[in-house]
């Protein structure tokens, strides 16, 4: 099995060599002619959710990844990159979600440079949230669910969905360092606590309040945060319950845990401890975990996002500038020329200096490119907001007209109602108007002609306007003129 082994780089000096099985620490220099891999941390990463339209091809597709992650995901325009992602099929749009991750090449060299130098290469640099896809296609665990795993580590914690063997979301956790700083304890400390008492708080004693307090406040966030991200993902991913909750903490279990995460609705969940490799020590349990994953890469299992920009190069001897160092170093050996081994030898610092060159020329111009990609879309977006502010005005204006009009409209009904209630009473009580004046919907003055047989009448066509609600009716003066009354009534709604 040794020839499909693969080697999960440690430090410059050391790897663990995988079988699929056991680990076995052995020389990085041994990884020179195998695969080599390694995982980034969490906290050099940086990642960024977006959709895309499905039909986007793959070149754009890569192009359209890296300016969206300058433009929306906060990256630095100034510095270099490594960025991979993710993209998963949503069933009821026809759009990707994108999940991209980006790290600063400053970061990789610093984290990996001195044993990529030893070990001559790193095939892989993993994203660690997918490393749990290995676990399906080991049969370690079954791929028809839907499963949560809690990763707790000394310096990094996470939470991780897989739907059917596949990677769909991940949460960043409080660590166990972070925990052991609040509770101003050792890591080892707070990790025997976990497995001792975890979360039941009737095990500490008097004296360790603020190490209790720490730890049920840290997992308070941690469960809160995974029912957060599984209530969010529920919709997107059409996750109806989730199946399966492994704890990936080096094979212990924390007493007080599951009973915390039936709180959060998880009651139906089958819960338990993450074992990966029966040969593996439990401390080395996760390690086990990235190496399936690694394997699986290197078995073309899958196809990983990879952040590594520590390729493996060409045999010396297979590059041009190898082949003619051979030609010449030939000729040499044949004329005893020591001159034109020399000059071979300048030769090939020149082509290896010709293609650096090329290759800053090349990343200055995929800057550029994204400089100016990005001013773009700054640029169109821009005038989408300007359109979006004019029409908002030309909506704003049309409200404006559409109630003016409204009160137009209503006026000249209350006006009208207004004649036509005068005309009923009129008609009533059988009386002559002389004449009728409006003025706007609320006052109206009439005069009111009537013969001395009728002359109460007027009382009683006033009293009818005040029944229908018109609040001030009244008559300064009925004056009689040769046996006919004259009286000017006013009236107001």
């Amino acid at each position: 099995m040794a020839g499909r082994n693969v080697f999960y780089c440690i430090d410059e000096k050391e790897a663990l060599e995988f079988d699929g099985s056991s680990l076995s620490v052995t020389d990085i220099k041994r990884a020179k002619r195998g695969f080599c891999a390694s995982v980034v941390p969490p906290s050099h990463i940086r990642s960024h959710t977006f959709k895309i339209p499905a039909d986007t091809d793959a070149e754009r597709l890569d192009t359209l990844v890296e300016i969206t992650m300058f433009e929306a995901g906060g990256l630095d325009l100034e510095k270099e990159y490594s960025v991979a992602y993710v993209k998963h099929t949503l069933e009821f749009e026809s759009s990707w979600l994108i999940e991209a991750f980006a790290v600063e090449h400053s970061k990789l060299k610093e984290l990996f440079g001195t044993t990529a130098s030893r070990a001559g290469h790193i095939d892989l640099l993993a994203v660690p949230y997918m490393v749990y896809e290995g676990l399906y296609l080991y049969d370690k665990a079954e791929s028809e669910r839907t499963d949560l795993f809690l990763y707790l580590g000394d310096d990094d914690s996470y939470a991780v969905l897989c739907k059917n063997g596949r990677y769909i979301a991940h949460r960043d956790l409080p660590s166990i360092s972070s925990i052991a700083a609040k509770a101003n304890v050792t890591v080892e400390a707070v990790k025997d606590t976990l497995r001792k008492r975890g979360l039941q708080g009737e095990l500490y004693g008097p004296d360790e309040l603020l190490l209790q307090e720490s730890v049920e406040s840290a997992f308070s966030k941690i469960v809160e945060r995974v029912a957060q991200t599984v209530n969010h993902k529920r919709g997107i991913f059409g996750i109806k319950a989730v199946d399966r909750i492994s704890l990936d903490f080096e094979e212990s279990p924390i007493p007080g845990l599951w009973e915390l995460f039936d709180g959060y609705g998880f009651e139906g969940s089958a819960k338990g401890e993450l074992a990966c490799c029966e040969s593996l020590e439990p401390s080395k349990q996760h390690m086990g975990v990235e190496a399936l994953y690694m394997l699986a890469a290197k078995d073309g299992r899958l196809e990983p996002p990879n952040l590594t920009i520590f390729e493996k190069k060409r045999g010396f001897w297979a590059t041009h500038t190898g082949r003619f160092t051979a030609a010449v170093a030939a000729s040499a050996l044949l004329v005893c020329g020591y001159a034109l081994l020399k000059e071979a030898e300048l030769a090939s610092l020149e082509d290896e200096s010709a293609m650096l060159d090329a290759r800053l020329k090349s990343v200055k111009q995929r800057a550029a490119v994204l400089r100016k990609s990005a001013t773009k879309e700054r640029s169109m977006l821009q005038e989408q907001r300007e359109r979006l502010d004019e029409a908002a005005r030309e909506i704003m204006a049309f409200g404006d007209t559409a109630d003016a009009a409204l009160l137009i409209e209503e006026s000249k009904l209350k006006r009208r109602r207004m004649v036509e209630d005068v005309d009923r009473a009129l008609a009533k009580y059988g009386l002559s108007a002389a004449s009728l004046e409006q003025n706007g919907s609320r006052r109206m003055e009439v005069e009111i002609l009537s013969d001395y047989a009728k002359r109460d009448r007027i009382a009683k066509f006033m009293k009818e306007l005040i029944d229908m609600g018109y609040r001030g009716v009244g008559t300064e003066a009925i004056e009689l003129d040769e046996n006919l009354y004259s009286s000017l009534v006013e009236i107001v709604r």
